[in-house]
């Protein structure tokens, strides 16, 4: 029997083929709901969705040094953006 599985972006919610997605995990210390520790949540994300948040999908290998820091600054500075986006806010 054959087995088919579907592959979604997070954030538009299109089917894209696994090697496409790019997966960002966001962990949290010392939050334990009734004694049990909390996993974190895993967004899997397209590449089109990346550039339309900003970031540099293909690194050309001379600015790849540069591009890092600038895709890193930008994950820092999405990421409560991203969240916010898949239901997860921070609000007091």
């Amino acid at each position: 029997m054959a087995e088919t599985k579907i592959f979604t972006c997070d954030i538009c919610k299109q089917s894209k083929s696994k090697d496409d997605l790019a997966k960002i995990t966001v962990s949290a210390d010392g939050i334990r709901m009734k004694n049990v520790g909390y996993g974190g949540i895993k967004i899997d994300i397209c590449p089109d969705c990346l550039r339309k948040k900003g970031f540099v999908v293909e690194i050309k290998k001379e600015q790849e040094e540069v591009v890092l820091a600038q895709n890193t600054k930008n994950l820092e500075d999405k990421i409560f953006d991203i969240l916010d986006y898949m239901g997860v806010a921070f609000v007091e």
